[in-house]
């Protein structure tokens, strides 16, 4: 599973350390912004490779599904980006900071995203840069983290203005409350077995 890889934007190329934890995938999902649309088919020598878009692509990665689903090993796995839209982001973040709690990005999250989708048994998503492990509702939801560590997204760029200014400051010091640990590049694995559950991994690729 890959997810945020930015190439092309905030980073240069693919890490090799990457590639040689999924080498020997039997399928490799990406979960969105990708932007450099040269990264799908760099996974698919490694294995069929299948990628759904971000917020963040252009180009040829502007036109690939927002969702799919992917049928393999008797199991229904949803895969999709991870954002909802903005003023739900908005009202969910301003209500934590106005009341003075932990900021909860994820409240109501994994419920949205698995509505996207009939019946399945995974959900695989992106977009937050954090690696998460949860089941809602009888689905394992996971995020296998950002191959783009996020202190490489903001080194450097100048403060934008108005409301993305304070989107900016919200996402960094939720991004703050995840800790160090939680920001390291990874990729993360699926296996799934032909009975019982399955078994998500995100692995540090440093």
């Amino acid at each position: 599973m890959v997810a945020d890889s930015h190439v092309g934007e905030f980073m240069d190329h693919l890490p090799q350390r990457a590639l040689d934890t999924l080498e020997g995938s039997d399928l490799i999902l990406h979960a969105g912004d990708i932007c450099d649309i040269s990264v799908v088919r760099q996974l698919g020598e490694l294995a069929p490779t299948i990628a759904v878009r971000g917020d963040h692509d252009r180009g040829g990665a502007r036109h690939l599904p927002r969702d799919h689903l992917v049928e393999i090993a008797g199991r229904r796995i949803g895969l999709t980006h991870g954002r909802r839209p903005w003023p739900i982001e908005y009202s969910v973040v301003l209500s934590h900071l106005a009341a003075g709690r932990r900021i909860a990005y994820m409240a109501g999250l994994h419920r949205e995203l698995i509505r996207r989708f009939d019946a399945i048994d995974c959900l695989v998503y992106g977009h937050w840069h954090e690696p998460r492990v949860e089941t809602v509702n009888g689905v394992l939801c996971f995020s296998p983290g950002a191959v783009c560590p996020w202190g490489s997204m903001t080194e450097g760029r100048p403060p934008r203005r108005g409301p993305t200014r304070i989107a900016d400051l919200c996402v960094n010091r939720y991004r703050r409350q995840l800790g160090a640990e939680a920001m390291r590049p990874r990729v993360g694995i699926l296996e799934l077995p032909a009975r019982g559950r399955i078994d998500a991994r995100s692995i540090t690729i440093d």
